[in-house]
């Protein structure tokens, strides 16, 4: 099915604002953690959250690049809509990120650590945003400053599942563009799913397989070069 017009522009700020946030929490295979150490006392539940943090954290920064297949399902809070896409995804630290949309309808969004391109080969038309003009959580995540504690409060949601864990992140200031973030993670410690919703009720669920870290992406893969003949509008 492909987006309607109309429905179009709405998804593409939902995209932008997730996909920024997706690279900024770490989602590079994060790591759950081993587990309590021998003989210590368990964690409370506030503790747990924060630790599994903390994790993310250091995981992170050790992960230089990565690639996966991702599905992707936008609800709009606003039309009561829901949109299925998929693709593969390659992100490269610092700020660097490729998602090529393939099903149903085509698109890219790339960014080279600087400038955003959001390009719909169907809409002949290429959206560009400068990183450094953006403002909000997801721009001061993505900057690089690794401290989710800072700006969110953490606590452990019910599992999905019995083989699944779940963390939820709430910011600590009120923030238009996000009202919470969900991480799942799995029994072989990775990232499966991570779910961002904002105050207007707006969602988008990212699910993840086929995960490959450390791979050595070049720096070209992350280039843009706008097509001959195709309008380019400033976002």
């Amino acid at each position: 099915m492909t987006i309607p017009a109309g429905q179009r522009a709405e998804a593409v700020v939902l995209t932008y604002l997730s996909v920024e946030l997706l690279v900024a929490l770490g989602l590079t295979g994060l790591v759950l953690g081993l587990g309590p150490v021998p003989g210590a006392a368990s964690p409370t539940p506030a503790g747990a959250a924060e630790v599994l943090a903390r994790r993310i954290e250091q995981r992170h920064q050790r992960v230089a690049d990565m690639t996966a297949r991702f599905v992707q399902t936008y609800r709009s809070g606003l039309l009561s809509q829901q949109v299925v896409e998929k693709g593969v995804v390659s992100l490269k630290r610092p700020g660097r990120m490729l998602w090529e949309y393939r099903d149903p309808e085509k698109k890219t969004f790339v960014s080279d650590g600087k400038t955003f391109y959001f390009y719909v080969p169907a809409d002949r038309q290429v959206i560009v945003r400068e990183q450094a003009g953006q403002r909000g959580l997801p721009a001061l995540l993505l900057s690089g400053r690794e401290d989710l504690l800072r700006d969110f409060d953490a606590s452990l949601e019910p599992p999905p599942s019995p083989s699944m864990q779940r963390l939820r992140l709430t910011p600590k200031k009120a923030d238009p563009e996000v009202e919470r973030v969900f991480l799942d993670v799995d029994q072989g410690d990775r990232i499966r799913a991570v779910r961002v919703r904002d105050v207007q009720g707006n969602e988008s669920l990212f699910e993840f397989d086929g995960i490959r870290e450390n791979v050595g992406l070049p720096d070209r893969l992350f280039r843009f070069e706008v097509p001959r003949g195709v309008e380019v509008v400033s976002g």
